[in-house]
């Protein structure tokens, strides 16, 4: 039998800092934990809510595993759990695993802020992530965001310095300011649907070593990149319009640039001078000469048209690559070794990381060769 605990509203507030905290209900879930339920929704489905002391300090007590409960039936009503509200677990020292029901739409400002979570898992049907919402959780070593996800706060997830891996879906339409900055981030991939990406949304990934913008996006915020000091490669898309100053400033390892802008535009102090007199700059077949023409582009000491340069040589490599769909299927590449997988101008149209017997390469192209490279070693495929 659940202990059901019913507090009034104005029975429990606390006003500090200017912050005003309440709950309507508290309610052990089946593993004897109080959680605390604000009624939504014309009283008809439930939020999780702040049950702590003081929540400008974060004073609030949970174990190390939380389940939260699809729905709780209190006074013999059902109702479903549909929101983790602001503030919900922020500051949850002792938090390290939670779970997330089906049926939760969305996650609230400093949800999670300053837990101990190791991983998480949202369930599909969460549309949005809030602000602050896995605020320096410097535990979290793994994400998981489905493609319900439409909207991601800003500094979400920054200062989460152990995710080196997140995959960011394809229904996500702009990355705000601060979003991944201090992430050990070591490859990003900007999905098709995002249109733009938000100052200092990746800065300080010091283990980013490449970063592929696709066409849809068309504007790269102020130190979008900066200090992402291990970065040897950037790939601009085609609908990149505007990128603001410092954008990949202090990058200092990158060794090429592919810039996809078929009608370069004038930038200043995007890159820093060393970039430009070491990194080579990869354009479209026919644009040479509008690059050399345009501000700053021309500072860059070697500029080529893209061809089969751009990737490495291509060696024979001792393992099977097959065609499996929209994707390439790699048999036998030592577990651990990085696979990339680029088109005939050396962009990079798809990475993964080997595991021991096959891994499936999702391939984001309809062009019949590419460049499989794994590890040092580059091998030309036919689709």
């Amino acid at each position: 039998m659940k202990r059901l605990v019913l507090t009034i509203v104005a029975t429990v507030v606390y006003s500090f800092n200017t912050i005003t905290w309440a709950y309507d209900i508290a309610v052990e879930n089946d593993d004897g934990v109080m959680i605390y339920y604000n009624y939504i929704n014309d009283g008809q489905e439930l939020e999780v809510t702040w049950g702590g002391d003081r929540p400008a300090y974060g004073r609030q007590d949970y174990p190390s595993k939380v389940v939260i409960p699809k729905e709780e039936r209190y006074e013999g009503v059902s109702r479903k759990v549909t929101r983790i509200g602001t503030k919900a677990f922020w500051w949850c020292g002792g938090l390290t695993e939670v779970t997330i029901p089906d049926g939760v739409t969305s996650i609230g400002d400093q949800a999670f802020g300053y837990s101990r979570l190791s991983s998480v898992n949202i369930p599909q049907g969460v549309t949005s992530i809030g602000e602050q919402a896995f605020y320096y959780c410097t535990w979290l070593t793994s994400v998981t965001i489905p493609n319900s996800v439409t909207w991601i706060g800003k500094q979400a997830f920054l200062n989460c310095h152990s995710v080196s891996s997140i995959t960011i879906p394809n229904s996500v339409q702009s990355i705000e300011e601060y979003t991944f900055a201090h992430c050990a981030l070591t490859s990003v991939t900007i999905p098709n649907s995002v249109t733009s990406i938000g100052d200092a949304a990746f800065w300080q990934c010091q283990r980013l070593t490449s970063v592929t913008i696709l066409n849809s996006v068309t504007h790269i915020g102020e130190a979008a990149f900066k200090e992402c000091y291990s970065l040897t490669s950037v790939t601009i898309g085609s609908g990149v319009t505007s990128i603001d100053k410092n954008a990949f400033g202090s990058c200092t390892r990158v060794e090429k640039v592919v810039s996809l802008i078929k009608d370069p535009f004038a930038i200043a102090g995007v890159f820093d001078e060393y970039i430009y007199d070491n990194a080579i700059l990869y354009v479209p077949q026919g644009t040479i000469d509008k690059y050399r023409a345009t501000v700053s582009w021309n500072n860059f000491a070697t500029i080529k048209e893209s061809d089969e340069d751009a990737v490495s040589e291509v060696k024979a490599v001792p393992v099977l690559i097959q065609a499996d769909g929209n994707a390439l299927r790699i048999e036998g590449a030592q577990a651990g070794t990085t696979i990339c997988v680029y088109d005939l101008c050396g962009r990079l149209i798809g990475q993964a990381t080997a595991t021991e017997g096959s891994t499936r390469v999702e391939v984001l192209t309809t062009e019949k060769v590419v460049v499989v490279r794994i590890g040092e070693r580059c091998v030309k495929v036919a689709r």
